[in-house]
């Protein structure tokens, strides 16, 4: 009977030390002063003062920079502190291993009460619900980018033969959701440091050294991405991108670790059209030019008008190109809206200095405009309609996704607002506009791609009187892009830009005339940018522009 009692005390005993045991493994305390260290610098430091071994993703925390003092704080509420605000968690079981995870906790052991609950319709309605938190589409993308970002890409030719030196990689960065182009997206790696960014058909080529890296795209208004590469020899890499919306309850500034893209071109400003769409607007639509007002060193020419200056230049200085086309008159209606519909618009660059040759001669300023592609996912559309004008567009791939096209129209109705105006002067003017967009885009395969781009435009109002103003704005223009190598590519373009004013009155029989004026161009050109490392790249062409001005006409009108 004592032997059983003796047994049964040690057993007791046993229990309660394994239970301070566990207990106290969740309230390791920790000094010391950590000032900017990295996570793995802090994890040696926490292992060597308490016994614990962390287990981790180096990459998952590489970004992590720690700065807090502590003396004898518990392990448990450093970890809260360190993981504040972020989606990474910690466990800690009874061997002293503490398990480090992104977005889903570990649990290192089952609950007290795990086998007395009884698993219950509302448990699992309550579970489903949590599941379904995440929106279908959301889901995908993560489960898609996740699954991206941990597989391992060769590129290039595997051969026994090891080649020293560098090697290049090229491809295209589009949006995950419409198959558009990104523009200006960041191609980087940090070790050794050195990026790249997309031009205007979201193209990249960066050279590196070769072997095993981890190379980053990043893209203003887009969730960041990586991709594992095992660099043989040149080679491509096409990424998709996915749009990013991140909902702060904080933020807190700190310097950028991958902040290793710097620009040296002077005299640039650039908008796209998300951010365009969020300034204030007039008559409920975005503009174009209007936003370009807002820009440092740009002015309006007067009110009613979409002409600017640029830096003291006179408005016939600018440059206006749209998709690469020569807009000579860029405003409708007295200048209250500008000629680019923004259904189409992707970007908006100006250079107000140290213009590239390849855009000719312009004593102020060059203005380019570039199109959208259009969606190569799926059919959409979208339209809009406001006080005076209507609009719609419609894009979607044709076939297959190697090709797509985008249409869209817009209108003004302007004429019953001016009927309703008291003043008799104005009431019996009328004014109206349209202009009409097209773009079709086909990929024959990863070397060739071919742009065909209409624009047309046309303008005409009275201003209580019989003089009847009308202007028009017509452009047509095909590109043939090439790569030739990871490193050269070129673009050969063919197009025709026109302009026609024309000024007509009949009201006197005696007196009636018209009197006219246009001016065509006919241009072909051929562009090629060498990509010699990720500092320097060269750029050369050719340009050829045949002008046939017709410089006026005043005739009768009428018999």
């Amino acid at each position: 009977m004592r032997f059983k009692c003796l047994l049964g005390l040690v057993f007791t005993m046993g229990l309660l030390l394994q239970a301070a045991q566990v207990c106290g493994q969740n309230k390791k305390l920790i000094t010391g002063d950590f000032q900017g260290v990295s996570f793995s610098q802090f994890v040696q430091t926490v292992e060597s003062q308490t016994g614990l071994h962390f287990y981790y993703n180096p990459e998952q925390v590489d970004s992590l920079v720690i700065t807090l003092s502590a003396k004898s704080v518990p392990l448990s509420a450093i970890l809260d502190q360190v993981f504040k605000n972020s989606d990474f968690h910690y466990a800690i079981d009874k061997d002293n291993h503490v398990f480090i995870s992104r977005r889903y906790n570990i649990q290192t052991g089952l609950p007290d009460d795990f086998f007395s609950q009884k698993k219950t319709g509302g448990d699992s309605l309550k579970a489903e619900t949590e599941i379904q938190e995440y929106s279908e589409e959301d889901s995908r993308n993560e489960k898609l980018k996740a699954s991206l970002e941990n597989k391992v890409f060769e590129i290039g030719v595997k051969t026994n033969n090891i080649k020293q030196g560098p090697a290049t990689v090229a491809g295209y960065i589009k949006d995950g959701k419409t198959g558009e182009a990104i523009i200006g997206a960041a191609i980087f790696m940090d070790n050794p440091p050195i990026g790249v960014t997309t031009d205007q058909f979201g193209y990249f080529s960066l050279t590196m050294p070769r072997g095993r890296h981890t190379i980053r795209i990043t893209s203003v208004g887009m969730k960041e991405t990586k991709r594992q590469v095992i660099l043989y020899s040149d080679g491509k890499l096409n990424v998709e991108m996915f749009e990013f919306v991140a909902s702060l309850k904080s933020v807190t500034v700190i310097s950028e670790k991958n902040s290793n893209i710097k620009g040296l071109q002077m005299g640039v400003e650039r908008m796209n059209i998300k951010l365009i769409k969020q300034l204030p607007v007039v008559f409920g639509e975005a503009d174009i030019l209007r936003a370009v007002l807002t820009l440092p060193g740009v002015t309006s020419v007067g009110e009613a008008s979409t002409g600017f200056n640029v830096r003291g230049g006179s408005a016939d200085q600018n440059l206006v190109l749209f998709s690469d086309a020569t807009i000579y008159n860029p405003s409708h209606l007295f200048g209250f809206f500008s000629a680019f519909n923004p259904d189409v618009v992707k970007d908006v660059q100006l250079y107000k200095s140290s213009i590239p040759e390849k855009y000719g001669g312009r004593l102020s300023s060059v203005l380019d405009v570039t199109t959208r592609d259009g969606n190569n996912k799926k059919f959409s559309g979208q339209g809009g309609v406001g006080p005076l004008t209507a609009r719609l567009s419609l894009e979607g791939p044709i076939g297959s996704d190697k090709t797509t096209f985008l249409v869209a129209g817009r209108t003004t109705y302007s004429d019953y607002i001016l009927k309703w105006l008291p003043n008799e002067d104005f009431s019996n003017s009328s004014a109206s506009f349209y202009d009409v967009n097209a773009h079709l885009t086909h990929e024959f395969n990863t070397k060739n791609t071919l742009y065909i781009t209409g624009y047309l435009s046309r303008d005409r109002f009275r201003l209580n009187s019989d003089t009847l103003y009308k202007y028009q704005n017509s452009n047509a223009n095909v590109k043939w892009r090439h790569s030739f190598s990871n490193k050269l590519s070129g673009v050969l373009t063919a197009g025709y830009d026109g302009y026609n004013y024309s000024i007509s009155s009949n009201q006197n029989p005696v007196n009636a005339f018209k009197l006219n004026f246009d001016i065509a161009q006919y241009n072909l050109r051929a562009d090629f940018t060498y990509h010699l490392n990720p500092s320097h790249n060269v750029d050369f062409g050719l340009t050829s522009i045949y002008y046939k001005l017709h410089p006026g006409s005043n005739q009768p009108d009428g018999s």
